[in-house]
């Protein structure tokens, strides 16, 4: 017999479908015992005439109901093997799916995506602590209720682990492309499984790809076996040094390299964030999904002050560490002075250092003085507004370079440079144990510099009194909506933003595109509305989507319109009170029950 919404499997009513899986649909239903409201998940009938689906189906109930942790879902009930019906029961989520909500907001920040994936951690390692292997991490089973808690749901495949063995055998069940390489080619799996499937998340979530693609799953699985992908601080820039260790070590090939335990990638996971500064993981997260926009324009401000500091600090104890934390300041905000003018005043000291030792050995060697004399006078100064590029090259050119050579090449490790306008900006400087040593070419020496073909874009912005952003550079106020931009060869990012108005927007231009009119509209900022309720066991959804009494649900304003036309309905277990309410942008409305 097939089960509809309507229907009650035994004290529990199901109210509607709000999700369909391979294996099961999932209702939103009411515990008419404890009035309550739950989350039903059926198994499917063509299943549930297989006895080994619904010994697996068993197995989820089973492993979720030894788990009781904040970021796991919790499991109230199950109708077991031999029931007409197999299903499970569990709380019921208000709120959506990561992947649905980084669709609808692009993270424009790495340590965001560390604060997701560092709740994740503490789920899985109480899942771990327990034998569970989840073996199933991807952001389609990762929730995000809707007052900012990380949910990680959908055990259907979890194995629970024989802690005298700590391993089972891999079967070629899950997702091809959050898959371990041990599991592509049926090896032994243990909890560093889960480890490298989060480690895939965490890379999805700070560079908005994924390491392995492929035309067909058979394609992916390979280059997952193989183990090779791009490093994600290319991908994005803003990721940094710390963070892309982490990343990687994640992802290694051989699990005897990676984290042994997902506790020591959650500890080097909160202290990159104590490190910018965020070190209320869980009141940072409820603030961010509470309102996306307004958020992540206030953090660019708060990151970038904190690294400031921060840089400023340990610059005399730790001068890479110093540099690593302004390459983060510069990889989102190009132009920030401050950084800059230290910048300029390190590359004076350290080419005061260089030219004087060159002094010493100068006059030591030969005594003349004269020559060393003009050799120091002709050193350039670094002006207070250079560039980013020029500030450190100033900084790492040795003193015996002429002013007209040509860089050629790297001693030390190679500056980063990002495989799409997407992954933000180059950075500006190396911060291995030692500094970059830069070879040069003398501009007389017939090699021939070919510049870069340039194309040409007429930009139309709306509203006026927008900014708009090349790459990284830096912001430039255009108070008509119009200007004439120049590209360089490859895929380029330009950001607008009008922080009074509205949200910001990134767009990749494409390599091939020739040049010629680009319009962007900005969209204006969200609205928030919050339905109350003062009855008990209500229930209520806004625009079609499950929401939370007494909570304030974001509207994003979907055209150019400055308000949406917003439906709120109000679920008792007789009757549906519904509502239609205007919510302008920027604006936050209340709408109240009628039972």
């Amino acid at each position: 017999m097939s089960v509809e919404a309507g229907q009650k499997l035994g004290k529990y009513q199901l109210i509607e479908k709000v999700g369909q899986g391979g294996m099961a649909v999932v209702y939103r239903g009411h515990d008419t015992s404890l009035n309550r409201e739950v989350a039903i998940k059926v198994l499917h009938n063509h299943l549930a005439e297989h006895r080994e689906a619904r010994e697996r189906f068993g197995r989820e109930a089973h492993a979720v109901a030894k788990l009781k942790h904040e970021n796991i879902l919790e499991i109230h009930d199950f109708s077991g093997l031999d029931s007409s019906e197999t299903f499970i029961v569990t709380e019921f989520i208000d709120g959506c799916t990561l992947k649905e909500f980084i669709s609808e907001h692009p993270l424009l920040f790495p340590e965001l995506g560390a604060l997701i994936v560092t709740q994740v951690c503490g789920a899985l390692g109480h899942a771990h602590g327990l034998g569970v292997l989840h073996r199933d991490v991807k952001p389609e089973n990762i929730m995000i209720r809707n007052d900012g808690v990380v949910k990680l749901t959908d055990f259907g495949i979890a194995q629970m682990i024989d802690l005298q063995r700590m391993t089972v055998t891999g079967q070629l069940l899950g997702s091809p492309a959050y898959m371990a390489p041990e599991h592509v080619v049926g090896g032994m799996l243990d909890f560093r499984t889960d480890v490298f499937a989060l480690g895939i998340v965490l890379y999805q979530l700070v560079t908005g790809d994924l390491p392995f693609h492929g035309k067909n799953p058979h394609e992916i699985l390979k280059r997952i076996a193989d183990c090779e992908y791009p490093d994600p601080a290319r991908k994005n820039p803003r990721v940094g040094k710390e963070l892309g260790h982490i990343i990687r070590t994640a992802l290694q090939k051989s699990p005897e390299d990676r984290y042994a335990d997902i506790s020591l990638m959650q500890q080097d996971l909160e202290t990159y964030l104590e490190g910018s500064g965020l070190q209320n993981g869980r009141e940072e997260l409820e603030r961010f999904f509470d309102a996306p926009a307004a958020y992540q324009m206030a953090l660019e401000k708060r990151l970038i002050d904190h690294l400031t500091e921060r840089a400023r600090r340990i610059l005399p104890k730790d001068r890479n560490a110093a540099l690593e934390l302004y390459n983060r300041v510069l990889n989102i905000d190009e132009s920030n002075e401050e950084v800059l003018a230290q910048l300029s005043q390190m590359g004076s000291r350290q080419r005061n250092l260089r030219i004087g030792m060159a002094l010493v050995a100068a006059l030591a060697l030969a005594g003349l003085a004269i020559v060393a004399k003009k050799q120091f006078a002709s050193r350039p100064s670094v002006p207070a507004d250079a560039g980013a590029s020029d500030a450190i090259a100033a900084a790492l050119v040795p003193p015996d370079v002429p002013p007209d050579a040509q860089p050629i090449a790297f001693d030390a490790p190679p500056l980063v440079r990002p495989e799409s306008a997407d992954a933000g900006p180059v950075p500006r400087f190396v911060t291995d144990a030692r500094p970059a040593v830069i070879r040069h070419k003398r501009a007389d020496s017939g090699v021939a510099i070919v510049p870069a073909a340039k194309r040409t874009f007429d930009l139309r912005i709306f509203p006026k009194n927008s900014e708009y952003q090349i790459g990284n550079g830096p912001w430039v106020l255009s108070q008509s909506g119009n200007a004439r931009i120049e590209l360089g060869p490859g895929e380029q990012a330009i950001s607008i933003r009008n922080t009074s108005c509205c949200q910001a927007m990134r767009r990749t231009i494409a390599a091939d595109s020739k040049g010629g009119p680009l319009k962007i509209n900005l969209l204006p900022l969200p609205g928030q509305v919050t339905p109350k309720c003062s009855e008990p066991g209500i229930t209520v959804r806004v625009d079609g989507k499950a929401a939370r009494l007494g909570r304030p649900t974001t509207i994003p304003m979907r055209g150019l319109l400055d308000a949406e036309v917003v439906k709120i309905e109000f679920f008792s277990q007789d009757e549906v009170d519904v509502h239609e309410v205007r919510v302008p942008a920027k604006s936050s409305k209340e709408v109240s029950c009628r039972f």
